[in-house]
């Protein structure tokens, strides 16, 4: 069972990891003094931890005296009775949680089956050139699997759709590029594939849906997006000599302007799309410059790495864990057990100089003053003596 405590704390501490990865993804020095293999890493575990926000067994709660615990306290409280079930706020703000979840969902589905009708209707291309590159590449990764190849006259990015039987969709103006810049296009597409971005991509759209409240979850698939890019960009590049890298840059310049030509955006496929270039000019710009600046791994990079790591590690998976501010209150078997049924007020002395204030046994809220001539107990214990 999920509880809201631990919920808020997860959410919560992934909210500041994903601030702190967004300052360091506007930095080109700092995205360069790291591993972007890291950086992609620390994305993803704050989608993961954002997708199981349940509570390890190993957790350390910190109780709140002040505010909190009457403020958890009025969520709970029963605001109205409908068909005989009291329906609290918390109660209220669930439901809505999960409808908006759940129509957002929908849409997704529906965009996605649109998605793959709309590409059912182009033509497959049967072409010998773009084939025996195709397999060529697939040779060079070690990988085996069979793409389908569309051709589009309306579209302005190549990209690739589809989990399991993967299409790689082709402009009709891409077919007049060299072979050369046909392989990047491809290869580009195929490792997009391999590195299984497709599926982070259906990953990122379910949790988006899940948490449609919260903007900083789109922001961070925004990160990953813009991540995956510029991992393949490097992976591409790494493997080539200088000059081959400068003509990779100038493949990712034609597309570009062949997209500003055209100008035909269709959102909705954004979400589903891993495109050879599906962004505006001033992120290719920043794409290219990435990539013409040292890119090899140092060992500085690495240790810059780790620790921004570790970092991200501590705020998704340590502290949702050891900060899981509850609010505090008296275990009901303490308070209603052998000395809970009396008539009377009395209160409990907590450490902060607050008071737990009792009526007929029953613990009612947390106080920071006490009637005149009150009963006032350091423990239960003393309680359950004296009366």
């Amino acid at each position: 069972m999920i509880r809201s405590s631990v919920l808020f704390s997860i959410v919560f501490f992934s909210s500041i990891a994903i601030v702190l990865l967004k300052l360091v993804f506007r930095n080109n020095n700092a995205v360069l003094r790291l591993d972007v293999r890291f950086l992609l890493a620390c994305m993803l575990l704050i989608l993961v931890r954002l997708f199981v926000p349940v509570e390890w067994p190993v957790a350390s709660n910190i109780p709140l005296y002040k505010i909190y615990p009457d403020f958890y306290m009025g969520l709970k409280e029963p605001l109205i009775k409908i068909a005989g079930i009291k329906v609290s706020i918390q109660n209220i703000v669930g439901i809505v949680w999960l409808i908006g979840a759940v129509i957002r969902i929908s849409q997704s589905v529906c965009e996605y089956v649109g998605i793959r009708r709309e590409l059912d209707k182009f033509d497959e291309m049967d072409n010998p050139r773009i084939s025996g590159i195709a397999e060529a590449i697939g040779r060079e990764c070690g990988r085996k699997v069979r793409f389908k190849f569309l051709v589009a006259k309306k579209e302005e990015t190549p990209f690739t759709f589809g989990i399991c039987k993967p299409d790689i969709v082709l402009p009709a103006p891409t077919l007049l590029l060299s072979d050369e810049e046909i392989y990047f296009v491809l290869k580009h597409e195929m490792l997009h594939y391999y590195r299984g971005d497709t599926l982070i991509k259906l990953f990122c759209e379910l949790l988006r849906a899940i948490y449609w409240w919260n903007p900083l979850v789109k922001t961070l698939c925004r990160l990953v997006a813009n991540m995956q890019e510029i991992n393949v960009d490097f992976k591409i590049i790494r493997k080539l000599p200088d000059l081959k890298q400068l003509d990779y840059s100038e493949c990712l310049v034609k597309i570009a302007m062949e997209r500003e030509k055209r100008k035909q955006k269709r959102r909705k496929r954004e979400s589903w799309m891993v495109s050879f270039h599906g962004e505006s000019s001033k992120a290719v710009r920043r794409r290219i410059t990435l990539m013409m600046q040292n890119l090899e791994i140092s060992g500085k990079k690495t240790v810059a790495s780790i620790l921004l790591s570790v970092v991200i590690l501590g705020l998704v998976v340590v502290c949702p864990n050891a900060l899981v501010f509850e609010p505090y209150h008296i275990p009901e078997e303490d308070a209603a057990g052998s000395f809970g049924m009396q008539d009377g007020v009395f209160y409990l002395r907590n450490p902060d100089g607050t008071y737990e204030f009792y009526w007929n046994g029953k613990y009612i809220a947390t106080v920071s003053d006490v009637v005149e001539n009150a009963q006032i107990y350091n423990d239960l214990e003393e309680v359950k003596v004296e009366r």
